[in-house]
């Protein structure tokens, strides 16, 4: 069996494992299925002024799953019901005289290894535990507008973004900002 990973709908990793998971039983398929990894990592995060163990995915969007790739496999994959359709990395559609499916993108066993030790070290050393909230005041540490203070206007967690409104010469002006450019102004 070789690991591939798929692609489906941010958040609905979790959701998509336990579907295969589901409808492999429901075939019989066990034999041609191994396991399914959406790599998670446990994470304090302060939310409100209170913290929190919270479960934060490594690879939104992702898991990685180890099987026989054939065609009863893939459109077992294929045949999971779910907002978004389930799409292997590296899948192009055939046309021509070879119509069907080539094969999906082979992951390395050794960058499996690498996603187990980031989940069994708790992830990567970019994952913030630090959230913020619209209203918030903050202090803008980075850029043409360090030392100024901030209220942020929109959160981008995805992305760590904000939105913040800056007060220059008594008007808000917009101002996009990455998390690490900001800290939390402490009451």
């Amino acid at each position: 069996m070789k690991w591939y990973a798929i692609y489906t709908q941010s958040g609905h990793e979790a959701k998509l494992r336990d579907s295969i998971l589901k409808l492999v039983e429901e075939r019989g398929m066990q034999s041609s299925f191994g396991e399914i990894i959406v790599p998670e990592v446990e994470v304090e995060e302060k939310k409100g002024g209170k913290k929190k163990l919270v479960k934060r995915n490594l690879y939104p969007g992702y898991l990685f799953i180890q099987m026989d790739f054939t065609e009863d496999t893939l459109f077992l994959i294929k045949a999971v019901g779910s907002a978004r359709k389930p799409i292997f990395i590296g899948e192009r559609k055939r046309y021509g005289t070879q119509k069907g499916f080539a094969a999906p993108t082979v992951i390395p066993d050794a960058e499996i290894l690498k996603i187990r030790k980031m989940m069994e070290e708790g992830g990567l050393s970019t994952v913030s535990t630090i959230m913020f909230e619209k209203g918030e005041e903050i202090l803008i540490k980075d850029g043409p507008f360090a030392g100024f203070r901030a209220t942020i206007d929109d959160v981008k967690e995805g992305k760590e973004k904000l939105d913040v409104l800056v007060n220059i010469f008594g008007r808000s002006t917009p101002v996009e900002l990455n998390f690490s450019q900001v800290e939390k102004v402490e009451d």
